[in-house]
């Protein structure tokens, strides 16, 4: 599956592409099975929200890390590897194109071009957000 991105100069693959994680938590049909419990993961600071594309802050950041996917993940020496998608090119200065992985949501819904295409397109219309990713992002 491949799909196409027009972003902004301002974009770059290492921040904007990995637009505070794109929705996609894959889980299986075992995980579902399993009771409910509690699960604390500690922060410097409070998360004020784990909607990826509302505030750009470092607790929120950090926390939707551990609910989202990214398109593209940072190793520990923060050089782009693979994450949903599993390689990517620049097509020309405004247009990169990404190979997607197959993935599942965690209702087994399959994971598309669409819902990248979704996820960026949603960035610049999160209302009141006080400082989201809508600057990385130019949608055309």
């Amino acid at each position: 599956m491949h799909l196409r991105v027009r972003i902004g100069r301002r974009t770059t693959v290492a921040g904007g592409l990995v637009l505070a994680g794109l929705g996609c938590v894959a889980l299986s049909s075992g995980a579902l099975a399993q009771t409910a419990a509690t699960l604390s993961i500690a922060v410097a600071a409070p998360v004020t929200s784990i909607d990826p594309h509302y505030h750009v802050l470092t607790p929120n950041i950090t926390m939707t890390a551990h609910i989202f996917d990214r398109l593209i993940d940072m190793d520990v020496n923060q050089r782009p590897v693979p994450g949903l998608a599993l390689s990517w090119r620049a097509v020309d200065d405004t247009t990169w194109e990404f190979k997607l992985r197959p993935a599942k949501f965690h209702d087994g819904s399959d994971f598309t071009a669409e819902d990248v295409a979704f996820t960026i397109e949603r960035i610049p219309r999160v209302a009141n957000s006080p400082s989201s990713f809508a600057i990385q992002t130019r949608i055309r």
